[in-house]
């Protein structure tokens, strides 16, 4: 793994990309990560995620994992560095208490948490070292942590039907990027936990897909996201022709389902 990222770089880009998602998250994106939630929160904890529990959502988003976390009955704070994030995640969660701040200098005392979670965080961090840190500091002995990030990239089916459209029609692109992204490696993860200085560290590949009824939303989340209006409007046109005509071998009756594995990492401080 690289030892230097520009760091701020990275932050102003995720921010950027993902504030842009926002609105379109739920139908989009969403239904991706959704599938993370329920391992995510089974295994950050022994007895899984239950009543009672502190669990704090780092990078949560529209809310998903601490929405899903307050099911079960537990207590969750979710904590985003996207205002327009934060805005969706009050909006659809009401109920649940989230905060403006970075995952890399989280803004709680010191063992305050029985469970931290992120899915699909880590690797949208130019320091996850400090993640997985900070995860360390606000939880309480014994507590336990859990992130996702997404798997080898040549098994990532779904964002590589979209990036090889872009690629064809109009180029490859070089884009900010924190030192987590493309790892697939589990030796590296469970250095990140035992350098945080968390124990029983437990790395495992999901076998999760993004499964929608049409590639309507699949386009409309990546069309947020790359800015798809800057290109040209035919390049936008091909690019779209391009991902539904090799969209449709992922139909499987009236669901399109295209894998996109993740990478889950758990340890208990």
């Amino acid at each position: 793994m690289p030892d230097e990222f520009d760091a701020e770089a990275v932050t102003q880009f995720e921010n950027e990309s993902w504030s842009r998602c926002a609105t379109n998250y739920m139908d989009g994106f969403g239904a991706l990560v959704y599938e993370g939630i329920t391992p995510l929160l089974d295994e950050a904890d022994e007895a899984k995620v239950s009543a009672g529990d502190r669990v704090l959502d780092v990078g949560t988003g529209p809310g998903l994992v601490a929405a899903a976390a307050g099911e079960r009955g537990a207590k969750p704070i979710g904590l985003d560095f996207s205002e327009t994030m934060l805005a969706e995640a009050r909006r659809l969660h009401p109920d649940i208490e989230f905060r403006a701040g970075s995952g890399e200098s989280l803004p709680f005392e010191d063992k305050t948490f029985d469970v931290v979670v992120g899915n699909f965080v880590l690797h949208h961090s130019g320091a996850p070292d400090k993640i997985m840190t900070e995860a360390f500091r606000v939880l309480r002995p014994g507590g336990r942590m859990g992130f996702t990030v997404w798997a080898d990239p040549s098994k990532l089916e779904a964002f590589g039907l979209f990036f090889a459209a872009v690629e064809e029609h109009a180029g490859a692109a070089e884009l900010p990027h924190g030192p987590l992204f493309g790892v697939s490696d589990f030796a590296v993860f469970h250095g990140l936990a035992a350098q945080a200085c968390f124990r029983d560290s437990a790395v495992r590949e999901l076998q999760i897909a993004w499964r929608m009824p049409s590639l309507d939303s699949f386009l409309a989340a990546f069309r947020d996201w790359a800015k798809l209006e800057a290109f040209p409007s035919d390049v936008q046109r091909a690019i779209e022709a391009s991902v539904r005509e090799r969209g449709a071998a992922y139909r499987r009756g009236e669901v399109f389902t295209i894998p996109n594995p993740a990478i889950l990492v758990t340890a208990v401080k």
